[in-house]
């Protein structure tokens, strides 16, 4: 068994592990905040793409740990395939930051909804005390993407950005709460 796994696939309860997901929250809370306060459009919106960017990023990283960690096969399926369409958005992002081609926004739109749909299909697989912080961010990502799906073309990217800022906020926050709830759960007997 390696550093990070528990016999039962959840997370030891060191606080090292919830380090990538405070981040995540904090991260996009503070793109947020930008987007909300920042008077000049364009300079907040590129800044906004290239901090959104990395967030992904990190987010990709904190569900391919989970991946990493987690004891069953259909978990580490599950994890893999939510956290791989981050790196997708991550890369549409970068190749056009303003979403200004339809069929690049459809894509990132396409891949946020199968990382959703993921998140769903693990918290309805398995019966945990954390399956409601994942219901719900698996939840919200679909709905992001639908959003981004049918709001296509945007009169202003920045409400796309705000739309997934607050996408990362949520899986930070459901990851944090779902690791609150699975080290506070009481140990089980073999």
């Amino acid at each position: 068994m390696t550093d990070f796994e528990t016999s039962e696939g959840e997370w030891d309860g060191r606080p090292r592990d919830m380090v990538w997901s405070l981040g995540l929250c904090i991260g996009a809370a503070a793109v947020l905040l930008f987007l909300q306060f920042t008077p000049r459009p364009f300079l907040t919106t590129i800044a906004a793409i290239l901090w959104l960017v990395a967030l992904m990023g990190v987010a990709a990283l904190t569900q391919m740990r989970r991946a990493r960690m987690s004891a069953d096969r259909l978990g580490r399926a599950a994890w893999r395939i939510a956290g791989a369409p981050y790196i997708v958005g991550a890369a549409i992002l970068v190749a056009d930051p303003l979403l200004g081609r339809g069929g690049l926004a459809m894509l990132l739109a396409a891949s946020l909804g199968l990382a959703g749909l993921a998140r769903l299909s693990f918290a309805l697989a398995f019966e945990r005390r954390d399956r409601a912080w994942h219901f719900v961010s698996g939840a919200v990502t679909i709905t992001i993407a639908m959003a981004i799906g049918f709001a296509w073309p945007f009169p202003l990217i920045g409400s796309a950005i705000k739309a997934l800022a607050l996408d990362l906020l949520v899986i930070g926050a459901t990851a944090v709460l779902a690791h609150a709830c699975a080290t506070n759960s009481p140990a089980r007997t073999a």
